[in-house]
């Protein structure tokens, strides 16, 4: 059961860290500023398609080591 949550852990560490790499760098098709954060900072389209993407992937793998196997 131990080395699940770590296998897991790893899993969502490595996914988050992509994820912040993407929301935090510049890419080609970022889409429209729809939060504004700072004047030159903000929340563009394409981040939310990364967060919901993350969101979808931690959420996944807490699924997998809550479910008990039969």
């Amino acid at each position: 059961m131990t080395l699940r949550w770590l296998f897991a852990l790893v899993a969502a560490a490595m996914l988050t860290a992509f994820a912040v790499l993407l929301v935090t760098g510049e890419y080609y098709n970022e889409g429209p500023v729809l939060l504004r954060v700072a004047e030159d900072q903000g929340v563009h389209q394409g981040d939310v398609f990364v967060l919901t993407g993350w969101a979808a992937g931690v959420l996944s793998l807490l699924g997998l080591v809550l479910l008990r196997r039969r």
